[in-house]
């Protein structure tokens, strides 16, 4: 079940964020949450909090501006509060950067709508612009802003599962970064203690 998704999701754009994501969120394995210290690689000084242990990936993707593609890192791991993601890239061109904060935010909609369609909800998709956000350290730019995204993806067997996703789009010098939390919608409804997607977010710092 897993392949033909990740199959159908080929054509795109941020393919390996939506694909390896849909990968890990239909994972068997769902740790409780153990916060740790994350140096993700070559993303400029970087420290993130994970609450479990993310595996790293890389992969040349296609993005505008870029004829060879971009090489995009990913960290992700899973709880059973959600799934946890970090990606990001490094331009070659400062011209790049503004669009690419925009292009981010164009696949997160581009590939929740695709999830949508396999799970055959026909279910709109729901957005929400956060505003501007602030990582400690990071390069200030308009661009900076977190949404709140909800919308249908096949559950295991197929079936529709209503999810809450929340995301982080910042960049720091070359590099742009999107930080992000999966969670089934019922299971945002029922939390009662401190938001952990939250606390994901704040723990994102750059040196100074």
């Amino acid at each position: 079940m897993v392949r033909i998704y990740l199959d159908r999701l080929a054509l795109s754009p941020l393919l390996v964020v939506w694909a390896l994501t849909l990968f890990v969120l239909t994972s068997a394995c769902s740790p409780a949450l153990n916060w740790r210290e994350v140096r993700p690689a070559q993303a400029d000084g970087l420290t993130a909090l994970f609450p479990c242990k993310p595996d790293a990936h890389e992969r040349v993707v296609p993005w505008p501006g870029l004829p060879a593609g971009a090489t995009m890192h990913m960290l992700s791991c899973q709880t059973e509060a959600g799934t946890w993601a970090l990606s990001y890239l490094t331009l070659p061109d400062v011209a790049l950067l503004s669009p690419a904060m925009h292009e981010l935010t164009l696949s997160m909609r581009r590939n929740l709508g695709a999830a949508s369609q396999m799970a055959g909800s026909g279910a709109p998709l729901s957005e929400q612009d956060l505003g501007p956000i602030s990582v400690p350290g990071m390069t200030p730019t308009p661009q900076a802003h977190g949404w709140r995204f909800q919308a249908q993806r096949p559950d295991g067997l197929g079936r529709p599962l209503d999810m809450d996703i929340r995301t982080w789009h910042f960049s720091h010098g070359m590099t742009v970064f999107q930080a992000s939390v999966w969670r089934p919608a019922d299971a945002v409804k029922a939390q009662t203690s401190e938001d952990v997607a939250q606390a994901f977010f704040n723990g994102l710092q750059f040196p100074r």
